[in-house]
């Protein structure tokens, strides 16, 4: 189940200019209130859990971790 926040984003796509115009579809725009969901609780996006930081943390203090390739 989508937040309510997730929800009231998915329901902007229906009003704008270009889209106004279009009966909304609401199993469509739940659909994209569970991607938005997805998206905005991802560690990366500063939404870590207490358990992923400790994670990540572990990860990278083994000193071989790198974040990116170096050539």
């Amino acid at each position: 189940m989508a937040s309510e926040f997730a929800r009231g984003k998915a329901a902007q796509a229906w009003c704008k200019r270009s889209t106004e115009h279009l009966v909304m579809d609401p199993t469509l725009a739940e659909a994209f209130a569970e991607i938005i969901d997805e998206l905005t609780t991802q560690p990366w996006l500063g939404n870590a859990t207490t358990r992923e930081l400790i994670a990540e943390i572990s990860a990278r203090s083994n000193l071989d971790y790198k974040t990116v390739s170096v050539s």
